[in-house]
């Protein structure tokens, strides 16, 4: 969830991406550093066609990617794929980007609060700053921008 806090284009916010659904269910553990940040990523693209498309986010377990395509297809006519609309909704994600560059935020405006990496008062589990500096390396690479963030 932390990634989605630091990464989140319009400042942290839990439903953006609503990535506390997969570790919150067990898809995967919250401890887990190795592939998190693509499946972040595919939860941050699916729901960032849900705001195009204008789609409740409640819903957003009843539409996986052949399904949305489906979807377009039937409301527009236009054969679309999974593949095609993963590239569109990382297309419209870099030009958020690009405009709130634009407009001074940046890179460094991406961390989190000290809080966030004390151990937890009930179980100690700890997100350390190198992990929580892993996701976001791995979540910049896989999004095809330069490893400090920057396009």
């Amino acid at each position: 969830m932390g990634l989605g806090y630091a990464t989140s284009d319009r400042g942290a916010c839990h439903l953006r991406a609503t990535f506390y659904k997969p570790e919150l269910s067990g898809l995967i553990p919250p401890e887990q550093i190795e592939g998190k940040a693509a499946m972040f990523i595919d939860y941050e693209d699916r729901l960032v066609l849900f705001d195009t498309l204008i789609l409740c986010r409640f819903y957003r377990d009843f539409y996986p990617w052949d399904d949305l395509a489906g979807l377009i297809t039937a409301l527009t006519g236009e054969k679309t794929d999974a593949d095609t609309l993963q590239k569109t909704a990382g297309e419209i994600l870099t030009m958020i980007r690009k405009f709130n560059f634009r407009e001074g935020m940046g890179p460094e405006d991406e961390q989190l609060p000290a809080r966030f990496f004390r151990p937890l008062e009930d179980s100690g589990a700890v997100m350390t700053k190198t992990e929580f500096n892993t996701l976001l390396t791995d979540y910049y690479r896989l999004r095809g921008w330069k490893a400090d963030g920057t396009l």
